[in-house]
């Protein structure tokens, strides 16, 4: 090869971009739901300075949810109707620009060693086979981190791929689905999770729960016997309290096995009142 032909190749290979060795680095969005969120979504918000969008859908906050979110620059805000927790869920997804989610609940934060795992994978190639990734989640009951009682490691599914998984129907746990072909991978750090402050807060979401439990119920058409509504309780409490080894969180442990079978309770009474006098909550959107 002649001084001309080796100048050539010089300079063709001057022309070439890194961009054409290196795999374009896939771009995340991430998806919260609120209302009346003003003690949690500040510090939600703050954990997701490594996300490439964030939106944030809320049903009719009345506190100063809005204004702590207005004050974060090129977070798109969408502001709706309550109609469920998948559907407003859906809603933010599918105005997000990116095909990878995180999905976030305002009183969760992202540590930075759970960023990091996610900025480590996505750099190191596109997820060929990945619908989705999960994680344990390390959730904290008046302070207190709930280390048994079925609530840790609890594994979770936030971040997936829109294109690749997908939101199951449920009414109450709700969660994420890979499709056919696709796999979940699997990350190691904990979602921190601050879930209840209050004693009133916690029994009234085991309240809701036990209904939205009554509906799922009826929608899913599953048979369902009157003993239940005792048995069931009792078999609840059983499983989290000594099986689960509630009993090594203490007194919490106690409190949290009993809201747990206090929701299953009212889950069959909800659902026999409903079927027998087909009773509808007209604060519920169909």
């Amino acid at each position: 090869m002649g001084i001309t032909e080796i100048y050539q190749e010089y300079k063709k290979m001057q022309s070439y971009h890194i961009s054409n060795f290196v795999p374009e680095i896939e771009k995340l969005t991430a998806v919260v739901i609120t209302k009346n969120e003003e003690k949690n979504i500040a510090k939600c918000l703050n954990s997701l300075s490594f996300v490439d969008e964030i939106i944030v859908v809320d049903s009719g906050s009345t506190d100063k949810t809005l204004d702590i979110v207005k004050t974060y620059k090129d977070i798109v805000l969408i502001q709706t109707e309550w109609f469920g927790f998948v559907e407003n869920k859906r809603i933010g997804i599918n105005r997000a620009t990116h095909d990878w989610i995180l999905w976030i609940d305002a009183d969760e934060e992202v540590p930075k060693e759970l960023a990091n795992e996610w900025i480590t994978r996505i750099h190191q190639g596109t997820f060929h086979e990945t619908g989705a990734i999960d994680f344990p989640r390390k959730t904290f009951f008046l302070g207190h981190w709930v280390k048994h009682s079925g609530w840790y490691p609890g594994k979770v599914i936030r971040f997936f791929h829109k294109k690749r998984a997908y939101l199951s129907d449920n009414i109450l746990h709700e969660g994420v689905i890979p499709k056919t072909g696709y796999v979940v991978e699997h990350f190691q750090t904990d979602l921190l999770h601050y879930s209840y402050t209050s004693m009133y807060q916690y029994f009234d979401k085991m309240n809701k729960y036990g209904y939205a439990g009554a509906r799922e119920i009826a929608r899913k058409k599953k048979i369902a016997f009157f003993p239940q509504i005792l048995l069931q309780p009792i078999w609840t409490f059983f499983k989290f309290y000594i099986l689960k080894k509630g009993f090594l969180d203490g007194r919490i442990g106690i409190i949290i096995c009993m809201g747990a079978a206090f929701s299953n309770f009212i889950k069959y009474a909800n659902y026999f009142f409903l079927k027998k006098y087909q009773y509808v909550d007209l604060n519920e959107k169909k």
